[in-house]
C-alpha cells in the first residue's frame, strides 16, 4: 500500500487503520490548506453557499428535503393505460388455454399456461416502456428547462471544494485523466483511487501523478469493489470536500462540467446527484465504430425522460455527488451495482438524481466483443444481486412514486428475467410438446409481440433516421446479432449470481486480435449451449423453428469477435468517428481548446 502525494511516494503498512491516517496526514493535508486558504480570502461566502442546504448529519436518512415535485406519472399512466387493453385482450386468448388444461391434465399445467401468459403481459409492457421513452423524448425535449447558468465566479476564495476522483483498477488511461483536470473551475482537488494489482498500471499511475503532485490511494484487495473503492477514501475526505465528481478510466469531462455541474445542485436543494449526459468518442477499432452510434442516441433520449417521468439513477460515472446527499445516503453500498443502489438510497434520504442534457462526457464503447461479453456479465450478475439486496426496499418505500417503482423494475429487472424466459422457452418449446399438449393463441396477438420486440431500436432509429440508409441498416442488424447472441451469457450469469455471488468484472480498454480459431474457443460455451438447446427441442418438437429467433443471433458470436480483424492497419489513426457520423469528432490528442472560464470573463 503506498500514497504518492504532492510528488512523494509515501509507503506504510498494510492495515486498514494506517491507511485511514495516511489519508488523514497526507492527502486531507492539502484539502485543509485550500479551505484555510479560501477562508482569509475576500468574498470567502459564495451564494451557492448560502443556497444549499447545511451539512447533513453522518447518520443515515435524518434530514429531508421536500422535491419541488419535476416528476410527473404521465408517461407511465399512458403505458399502463395501454398495457391494461391489452392484458384484457390477452386474458380473453389465455383463458381457453387454461380452461382446457386445468381441465385434461390437471392444476400444475392449468397453473403453468397461466404463467406463460403473464410472462407475455410482462414482455408487452416492458415493449411499451421502450416504445413510450423515445416518443416522449421527442415531445418534451423542446420544453425542458435547464437551471440558468449563475454569474461568473468572484474568486478562488470562499467557492466550494469540488473532488475530482478518477477511479481505476488495472485501465488507467493518462489521456482521460489528464483531459478531465482542465476544468475551468478554480476550485478543484484531483485524486486516483487506484485498485490495480498489475505493476505494469501501479507504474503508469505513479508515473502521471508524482510529478503533477496528484494524491493517489490505494488499499489491499478489493473488498466491495468500486463502491469499496469510493468509500475507502470518502470516509476520511468527505467532510472536506463540499462535492465530488466520480470519473472512470475511460472517462473524458469537459472542461465546463464542474461549473455547470454546480448550477444545477444551486436550482433546486433537494438535488444530490448531477448525471451527465455522454458520448462514445476514440472509437478506434471496427467493432467501437460499428455500436458507438447506440451510446450516443440512448443517453439523451432514456436518461431525459427518466429524469423527468421515471427514477434517475446514478450511473455510475460522469457524476457529481453532494456531501449531503453522500452522507444521508450512508456511502456506497457494497454492490456490483453500486450506483443504483446508492441512488435509492439518497432518494429515501430526499435527495434526488438530476440529468444534465447540457453537459456531454465522452467515454468508451468495449473495443471488441469479448469486452462487450465481460461487461454484459457484469450488468447481469450486479443486477441480479440489486434484485436480491433491494427488492424490498423498493416495494415498501414511502418516499418513491409508484411510477418509479414500476421504473425502476422494468429497467433493473430485464437482464436477469432472461433465466424466466429460458423457463417460457422449456416450457413452450419442450414440455408441451412432450406430453402432447398443443395450444393456438389468436393470429393478432403476433402483432404486438413483433413491434415490441423491435420497440427497443426504435430510438436509434429515430435519432439516425437521416444517416445513409446503408448504414442505418447496418447498424441495426448488428445491434440485432449483438444483443441477441448475449443471451446464454445473462443466463449463465444470472444462474451464477444466485449460487456464487457477483463480481465486479472490469471492462479490458484494449482490443485483442482475434483470429477464427480463437474465436470458436471464446464462445464454445455459447455454442454448445444452442447446440444442446437445438438438439432438445428438434426431439422434443420435432422442429428447430420454435426457437430459431434464439438460436440465430447466437452463431453470429463468431462474426462479431472477429471484426476486428482487419483493424491492425488502421488501430493508430485519431479518428474517432462512427459509421453514422458525418462530421469529424477529433479524440483528445488533438481536441479545440476549451472555451475560456467565467473567472477569466470576470476577470476581464
Amino acid at each position: 500500500m503506498s500514497i504518492a502525494e504532492h510528488g512523494r511516494p509515501l509507503a506504510g503498512s498494510t492495515g486498514p487503520d494506517t491507511n485511514g491516517q495516511l489519508i488523514a496526514l497526507r492527502v486531507l493535508e492539502d484539502i485543509a490548506a485550500r479551505q484555510a486558504s479560501a477562508a482569509r480570502a475576500p468574498g470567502a461566502s459564495s451564494a451557492l453557499d448560502r443556497e444549499r442546504p447545511a451539512p447533513a448529519a453522518p447518520t443515515r436518512r435524518r434530514t429531508r428535503h421536500r422535491a419541488r415535485k419535476p416528476l410527473t406519472s404521465s408517461l407511465y399512466v399512458v403505458i399502463v393505460a395501454c398495457w391494461l387493453v391489452l392484458c384484457a385482450a390477452l386474458c380473453t386468448a389465455v383463458r381457453p388455454v387454461a380452461e382446457a388444461a386445468f381441465r385434461t391434465r390437471g392444476m400444475a399445467l392449468g397453473v403453468t399456461v397461466i404463467l406463460t401468459g403473464l410472462f407475455i403481459a410482462y414482455f408487452w409492457l416492458n415493449g411499451l416502456k421502450d416504445f413510450g421513452y423515445p416518443i416522449a423524448y421527442r415531445l418534451m425535449r423542446r420544453r425542458m428547462v435547464l437551471p440558468p447558468a449563475r454569474p461568473p465566479w468572484p474568486s478562488r476564495g470562499g467557492l466550494p471544494l469540488v473532488g475530482l476522483l478518477y477511479v481505476t483498477c488495472n485501465d488507467f488511461i493518462e489521456e482521460s485523466l489528464g483531459a478531465s483536470m482542465r476544468q475551468d473551475y478554480p476550485n478543484c482537488q484531483t485524486t486516483i483511487l487506484d485498485d490495480s494489482a498489475d505493476p505494469a498500471f501501479r507504474a503508469r499511475v505513479d508515473a502521471f501523478a508524482i510529478p503533477r503532485g496528484i494524491p493517489v490511494i490505494r488499499r489491499d484487495g478489493r473488498e466491495g469493489f468500486k463502491a469499496g473503492n469510493l468509500n475507502n477514501f470518502l470516509r476520511h475526505a468527505i467532510g472536506h470536500l463540499d462535492y465530488f465528481v466520480i470519473i472512470d478510466s475511460d472517462e473524458i469531462l469537459p472542461p465546463g462540467f464542474v461549473t455547470r455541474a454546480l448550477d444545477y445542485f444551486a436550482a433546486d436543494r433537494s438535488v444530490g446527484i448531477v448525471q451527465a449526459n455522454h458520448i462514445a468518442t476514440r472509437n478506434r477499432t471496427t467493432f467501437m465504430r460499428t455500436f458507438a452510434p447506440g451510446v450516443d442516441a440512448h443517453w439523451p433520449a432514456y436518461q431525459a425522460v427518466k429524469s423527468r417521468c421515471g427514477f434517475m439513477s446514478l450511473l455510475g460515472h460522469g457524476a457529481m455527488v453532494s456531501r449531503e446527499a453522500y452522507q444521508a445516503a450512508g456511502g456506497f453500498p457494497h454492490l456490483v451495482s453500486e450506483d443504483i443502489a446508492f441512488a435509492i438510497d439518497a432518494r429515501r434520504a430526499g435527495y434526488r438524481t438530476v440529468f444534465a442534457p447540457d453537459i456531454t462526457c465522452e467515454e468508451e464503447f468495449p473495443p471488441d466483443y469479448a469486452a462487450f461479453k465481460k461487461r454484459h456479465r457484469r450488468w447481469t450478475e450486479g443486477n441480479m444481486e440489486f434484485i436480491r439486496r433491494y427488492s424490498a426496499r423498493i416495494l415498501f418505500s414511502r418516499t418513491l412514486t409508484w411510477y418509479e417503482k414500476l421504473d425502476i423494475v422494468l429497467f433493473c429487472y430485464s437482464l436477469p428475467l432472461t433465466g424466466v424466459f429460458s423457463l417460457y422457452v422449456v416450457v413452450n418449446a419442450i414440455i408441451f410438446p412432450l406430453i402432447h399438449f398443443r395450444y393456438h393463441y389468436p393470429v393478432w396477438m403476433l402483432v404486438p409481440t413483433l413491434v415490441f420486440l423491435i420497440a427497443p431500436m426504435l430510438n436509434d432509429i429515430l435519432t439516425w433516421m437521416r444517416a445513409p440508409k446503408r448504414q442505418l441498416s447496418s447498424y441495426l442488424l448488428h445491434s440485432v446479432a449483438l444483443f441477441g447472441s448475449v443471451y446464454f451469457v445473462s443466463l449463465f450469469a444470472s444462474v451464477r449470481s444466485m449460487f456464487t455471488g457477483s463480481y465486479f468484472h472490469v471492462t479490458p480498454k484494449t482490443a485483442r486480435a482475434t483470429s477464427l480459431k480463437s474465436a470458436i474457443r471464446q464462445n464454445w460455451v455459447d455454442l454448445t449451449a444452442m447446440v444442446v438447446l437445438a438438439a432438445v427441442v428438434t426431439v422434443a418438437s420435432g422442429s428447430v423453428l420454435p426457437i430459431i429467433l434464439l438460436l440465430i443471433p447466437v452463431t453470429f458470436g463468431i462474426y462479431l469477435s472477429v471484426m476486428n480483424a482487419g483493424d491492425a492497419a488502421v488501430a493508430a489513426r485519431p479518428d474517432g468517428r462512427h459509421i453514422l457520423e458525418k462530421r469529424r469528432r477529433l479524440c483528445t490528442t488533438t481536441r479545440t481548446p476549451p472555451a475560456p472560464s467565467r473567472l477569466a470573463a470576470r476577470s476581464r
